[in-house]
């Protein structure tokens, strides 16, 4: 009885054994290189790749462009830490480079250096050196990242001042560098210098329509890694045509109202002594106007905010004069730093990387119509003015109060 129970539960199951044989070519995730993060320069040579070209590893190639790979390792093996086996000081990942002049290529290569090949469908980060992109057209290098199913469209694109494989190294071992940087994207909530995240598929979008625009800026010092600015990518070329500071990159984030929280500090004009005005909600629109052939803009913000530090000596905190003082300086302040920055931008790098050309296309269709070929140029020319509304509804552990100014039209 039993044995004909066992055959009509194998007579049962045989129709299932084709399903389950498509299992025969599933990898195991311990035989995989679990890419963390992709870096890419300008063609250079790592000591390792030099070593070994030395003693023959040699293939015909044009050194034009070098691909890193950041794998994270397993804490119980297979990681170049100081402390060996299971030591707590081991690194919790690799890098692996390689120069060439096809980035597919070059990352075959790399299977002829381990054992696990490589893996890319988790990966989170790509950084690209600053001399890269100042040289070679974005999408030149990013036809791979597209093409190729196994890139991950939602992994974030970030710009290195210098080599974007040395971002790839921090101090200590317990962090994976891809994955740090991932993490300091959510602290916009903290400060206006952090650039709303581009995706893959957010730059894809933006290389499509020739339209110029920013990416998060990382620099590398003493071990360790900083937000620092963004760089300014020209639409028409799709080169890196340069950066912008920290304070510079503030200022674009406060027209464009991409907001969550930040500071302003600014100096009372009296006693010249510096406060910080700390922003609780903010809110900006630009206004597009049109006379003729003349295009103009008007930038409104209204911010609401504490006075989260003062070096006023004998300050009166419910003093309603005090406070209107300290918000027409911060209002003041906000409006010039965004004037300084504007400038730039239109001047000098001649690039809409804010977003004033969506404005005119939405409000003004007609005339972007015949501005839309020649916009940078059109940009660069037009006139900006910017109009900022400070409230001052808390000053600290003193107690709350709503002091509003609102500032004069600027020039």
């Amino acid at each position: 009885m039993k044995r004909r129970k066992m055959m009509l539960a194998i007579v049962a199951l045989l129709p299932m054994m084709p399903l389950l044989a498509g299992c025969w070519s599933q990898r195991e995730i311990d035989d995989l290189s679990l890419v963390a993060g992709i870096a890419l320069d300008k063609a250079l040579e790592t000591k390792v790749e030099k070593a070994l070209t030395k003693n023959g590893a040699t293939r015909k190639k044009e050194d034009l462009i070098s691909i890193t790979y950041q794998i994270f390792t397993s804490s119980s093996g297979g990681g170049q830490g100081k402390g060996g086996g299971g030591s707590s000081e081991q690194k919790r990942y690799e890098n692996f480079t390689e120069t060439g002049d096809l980035l597919l290529e070059s990352t075959r290569e790399i299977s002829l250096r381990t054992e696990r090949p490589i893996f890319a469908q988790h990966f989170k980060t790509l950084v690209i050196g600053d001399e890269l992109l100042r040289t070679t057209p974005i999408r030149s290098f990013m036809d791979l990242m597209y093409r190729e199913s196994e890139f991950r469209p939602s992994a974030l694109v970030f710009v290195a001042r210098g080599l974007a494989r040395e971002t790839f190294e921090l101090k200590g071992a317990k962090e994976i560098p891809a994955f740090r940087i991932l993490k300091m994207v959510d602290n916009q909530y903290k400060s206006t210098r952090i650039l709303p995240p581009v995706s893959l598929a957010k730059l894809l979008t933006l290389l499509q329509s020739k339209s110029s625009f920013l990416l998060q800026a990382i620099v590398k010092g003493g071990g360790e890694i900083k937000f620092a600015g963004a760089g300014v990518v020209h639409g028409q070329s799709g080169k890196l045509v340069g950066f912008l500071d920290e304070d510079e990159l503030g200022s674009i984030t406060l027209i464009t109202g991409n907001v969550r929280g930040g500071v302003v500090k600014f100096a009372d004009e009296e006693i010249g002594q510096k406060n910080l005005y700390e922003i609780l909600s903010y809110k900006s629109d630009i206004v597009p106007h049109v006379e003729g052939d003349n295009i103009s803009f008007e930038v409104r913000i209204e911010s609401r905010g504490r006075l989260s530090e003062s070096w006023v000596m004998n300050e009166k905190s419910f003093d309603d004069r005090f406070l209107k003082r300290q918000g027409q300086y911060a209002g003041k302040q906000l409006e010039r730093n965004i004037h300084q920055t504007l400038e730039k931008i239109q001047k000098k790098y001649k690039a809409d990387v804010i977003g004033f050309s969506k404005e005119l296309r939405i409000h003004e269709p007609k005339t972007w119509d015949k501005v839309k070929s020649q916009w940078d140029q059109k940009f660069s020319q037009a006139e900006v003015r910017v109009h900022a509304k400070t409230i001052v509804t808390e000053y600290g552990a003193s107690g709350s109060k709503v002091i509003e100014h609102r500032n004069p039209p600027g020039p």
